[in-house]
This record gives structure tokens, sequence and C-alpha cells, in this order.
């Protein structure tokens, strides 16, 4: 007989690949399965993927636990590199801190209403997480009290290492402002927030003032959440200068220095993922979309720390834009030169007819070139403006020399309308190449010399 924890082995490989909707219904069957360690495994394998589908999740009491805190837990996608974040390996161990030192006629009672309610059900979902938050809270705070007299409960709740006590604080922290963090969410835009208008700000200025009330340290959690929702995180301390920190306002300096070395670590963070991304030179696209959101985060950073006169962080800050620089040269700009050539067409034997050119390779080719175009808009920050052009001419070079080899060798071409076809599809091609890398005019040139070819080799036939 099969068993069961090889099988879920195998199924990890397959989940990446299967159709969305055939996802998602495994997905729902292996939450029946329950909490168990080789389930565990499996969603930590296929993580990225449900970070890209989010299909809805059956709630239970621990999923309502870290709600508070979902937006600055670790990432799986590097676009998705939060400010501040908590461990997800954090989360199990500090969870059964709350199950064994909660209210046990709180966590039965709410055990029972968990298991009542719908996925799709936000109010119940919100008005349950009060009560838990709370009692969470509540636990954690007795247990790092209990930890801090006696060293055998340190060992015992928190591994005795100072990294998870520090996690237990902050997700504390975050218990304490579920509520106002809901909220807060519910009336900002959605993520990736895009810009922060007049009426983002003051939703933004009143939930700080609120979460002053509970500590002056409190806004600095409420921030790492907003910041973390961010396209930008380093807009939001631009925004913050005219902002009122109620009874936190004198410790507003101190709030956005810690906000401002966490969204630069963040930055940083995301920077350390691009080494060693070379699977991006299969998808220029996406490199290139990576690129421009470090950059515009990079731009926006500086340019805040130039506000603030902060020159503290101007070498990590250049160590980020030697990264990405480094990740634009290795998956964009190397790759294309060799993407482009191996995908023109090619002269047939002599005497044979020609194939069609290849859609996808051509497709392929056309994204390389794109992608090449799309880096002249951020090369110069980076020292690849040369690179970049030297790239592009080369490739309109390759492009023009297997043009010529074509239109040199349509006597070898048999004089059939099949043939016609086919070399008038191959020519285009080049031509489109050409206009997207060298542009119109080299383009417009090639395509009058082509056509002429074309009616000299096959003088008297339709096409």
């Amino acid at each position: 007989m099969t068993d069961p924890r090889e099988t879920l082995k195998d199924l990890r490989h397959t989940l990446h690949d299967i159709p969305e909707a055939k996802f998602v219904e495994i997905v729902r069957l292996l939450e029946q399965v329950g909490d168990l360690p080789e389930v565990r495994d499996t969603f930590d394998s296929i993580r990225p993927r449900l970070a890209q589908v989010r299909p809805a999740r059956r709630p239970t009491l621990k999923r309502i636990f870290c709600d508070p805190f979902e937006d600055v837990l670790e990432a799986v996608r590097i676009s998705d590199v939060p400010v501040g974040r908590v461990e997800r390996s954090a989360i199990d161990p500090l969870w059964r801190v709350v199950e064994q030192r909660g209210d046990p006629k709180q966590m039965a009672a709410m055990e029972q209403t968990v298991r009542r309610l719908d996925g799709h059900d936000g109010r119940g979902r919100h008005t349950l997480g009060c009560r838990l938050w709370y009692v969470a809270g509540t636990a954690l705070r007795a247990a790092l009290a209990e930890a801090e007299k006696d060293i055998a409960v340190l060992r015992d709740l928190f591994d005795g290492d100072p990294e998870r006590v520090r996690q237990a604080q902050d997700i504390a922290d975050f218990q304490d402002l579920g509520h106002l963090i809901a909220q807060t969410k519910a009336a900002l835009p959605p993520r990736p927030i895009p810009v922060l208008d007049a009426d983002a700000v003051a939703v933004i200025g009143e939930a700080v003032r609120e979460a002053a009330k509970q500590g002056p340290m409190k806004p600095m959690f409420l921030l790492l959440v907003v910041a973390s929702r961010m396209r930008k995180p380093a807009d939001l301390l631009a925004a913050l200068g005219d902002v009122d920190f109620g009874k936190a306002h004198r410790h507003k300096p101190a709030i956005i220095a810690q906000l401002s070395g966490l969204v630069v670590t963040a930055l940083e963070n995301r920077s350390h993922r691009l080494e060693g991304m070379d699977s991006l030179a299969h998808d220029p696209t996406a490199a290139v979309d990576l690129a421009e959101q470090m950059m515009q985060s990079l731009e926006s950073t500086l340019s805040v720390m130039g506000t603030l006169n902060e020159t503290a962080y101007d070498e990590r800050l250049d160590g980020v834009r030697q990264a990405v620089g480094g990740m634009v040269a290795s998956t964009v700009i190397a790759p294309a030169p060799a993407a482009v050539a191996s995908s023109l067409p090619q002269l047939p034997p002599r005497g044979q007819d020609p194939q069609p050119p290849d859609d996808a390779a051509q497709s392929r080719a056309e994204d390389h070139i794109r992608a090449l175009r799309r880096c002249q808009t951020f090369a110069a920050p980076l020292g690849l403006e040369p690179a970049v052009a030297d790239t592009l001419k080369t490739i309109g070079e390759t492009v023009e020399k297997q043009a010529s080899a074509l239109m040199n060798g349509l006597d070898r071409v048999p004089r059939t309308d099949g043939s016609l076809i086919s070399m008038e599809q191959a020519l285009f091609y080049t031509v489109r190449m050409l206009e997207l890398a060298a542009g119109s005019a080299p383009a417009d040139a090639l395509r009058i010399k082509a056509m002429q070819a074309m009616d000299d080799a096959f003088d008297g036939l339709s096409g």
C-alpha cells in the first residue's frame, strides 16, 4: 500500500504546474486533512504559488492570529519583501504558546466558532479576530513576563532564543493593534498601494494617533504594515513629515528614524535575493519588471533620505544599486544577442522548401529586445547605458546580416507559391526585429530591399 506521506511528496512537484482551478481544489482538500507535518511541508513547498493565486483559505484560529501581521511576514516572492519582517518559522511555536497559555474557556469557544465560520465571511472573521487577538496578546505577554524571571520557562516556551523572544514581543504588539490595523487596511487602497493621496495620509494620521493611545511606540507597528503594503515604502516616510502623532509626538523622530532603517534594510534584503537569479534570463520581461520596481523604490528612498539629510545609508543604498545592475546585466543584457540570433529564420539547403518561421522563437526574441528597450529608461543610474546601447547595436547588425543572407540566397529556394510565402514571412520577421532593435529608419530601408529582392527572385508568382 502506498504511504500517504510519499504521495504528498510526489504531489508537491506537480502542484506548481497544474491548472489554477485544479490547484485551488487540491489546496481545499489538503486543508480538510488537518494540520499535519506532511501537509504543512506541502504548503511550505507551494507557498510561492499560493501567494500568486491567493485561493480562499479555510479560516482557522492560527490564520486569524496571523491577520494583524500578515503583511510583514517573511515573503516568498522577491517583489513582496516586507518592511520589518516576522519570520514564518516563529508562527507555529508562538501559536503553541497561545494555545497553552491562552484562557482555556475562551480558546475552546473560539475554536467552535471558527469551525462554523464561512471562508468568505469577512465581518465574522474580524469579530472573532478581535476576541482572539486580545486573548493571544495577553497570553504572549504573560509568557514573556514569566520567561524573564524563569530561565526554564524561557527555554521551554522560546527555546532560550533572544530572537524568538523579540518576535513574540512584536507579535504581541501587533495583536494589541489587530482591530485598528484591520480598519486602516480597509480604508486604504489595496496592496500594492501606488501613491498616498491626501485622504490616505489622513487615514494613516488618524490611525497613528489612535495607536499612540496604547503606547508611544505602538504607531511603529501600524506603520510597518502600511509600509509593507506600499509599492514604494519610502513614500510613507515622506508623507509622515506633517502627520500629527498625538500622544507619541515626542517619539515621532525615533519612530521615523527606526522606520527609515527598516525601509533601507527591506530594500537591501530584496537586492540580496537578486543573487543567483539566472533563471530570469529565460523571462526578460519579468527581470525588467523586477528591476523597474527596485529602481523606483531605490530612487524614492534616495529622495526621502536626501530630504531628511540622512547620509548614513548611502553606502548600503549604493550596494542595492550595484545588485540591481548586476541582475540586469546577467539576465537581460548578456543573453539577448544569442537569444535573438538563434531565433532568426535560416535558409534551407539548396533546392528544398523553406520552413515557416518559428512564431514562438520570434516572440521570445522580441521579448528580449523589448526588455532591452525598457532598460534604457533606468540604465544610466546603473552605469549600464553603454552596455544596453552596444547590445542593441549588436543585435541590429546581426539581424541585418541574416536578412542579407536570406536575400542573397533566394536563388537557392524553389520557385513555388509555398516558398514565396515562407520567405516573405522570414524577411518580414527580420524587418520586425530590426525595427525593435534599431528603429523605423533602418527597418524601412531593409523592408524596401527585401521587397525588391523578393520581386526579382519570384517574378511571375502570385504570392
